[in-house]
């Protein structure tokens, strides 16, 4: 068997792990702290109804049944084959008719994260 030193504390751990047993659940506790954190912080910006919606299951069953039949992105090169890692409201959730037409198959499409954010103008350098 092979053996390496762990990433954190240098203790003799087997090769086909990065830490000790001890450091893993150090790292993967740090991890998790870190997440709520950064999630906490870009929930306060969102409005609740927003985000109880995308935390439904309604949303969660339908975007994984979109994803699962149009998987790659619809805006990419057809030579490029990129995954669609994300679905995006056609008609923003924002708008009344947006909001009516949330969970519209009509209203989906599947996006990679690229054409994801410039769908939102994210990004974009100042003019």
């Amino acid at each position: 068997m092979r053996l390496k030193l762990c990433a954190k504390c240098q203790k003799v751990i087997p090769s086909n792990k990065t830490y000790c047993d001890r450091c893993e659940k150090l790292v993967q506790k740090r991890v998790e702290e870190y997440k709520k954190k950064s999630n906490s912080r870009y929930n306060k910006q969102r409005d609740k109804k927003y985000e109880q919606f995308y935390n439904s299951k309604a949303w969660r069953k339908l975007r994984k049944k979109y994803i699962d039949k149009y998987f790659l992105c619809e805006l990419c090169d057809k030579n490029t084959h990129t995954l669609a890692e994300e679905v995006h409201h056609k008609e923003p959730i924002q708008t009344v008719t947006g909001w009516e037409r949330r969970l519209e198959w009509n209203n989906l499409i599947a996006l990679c994260h690229y054409h994801h954010d410039m769908q939102h103008g994210r990004f974009k350098g100042r003019k």
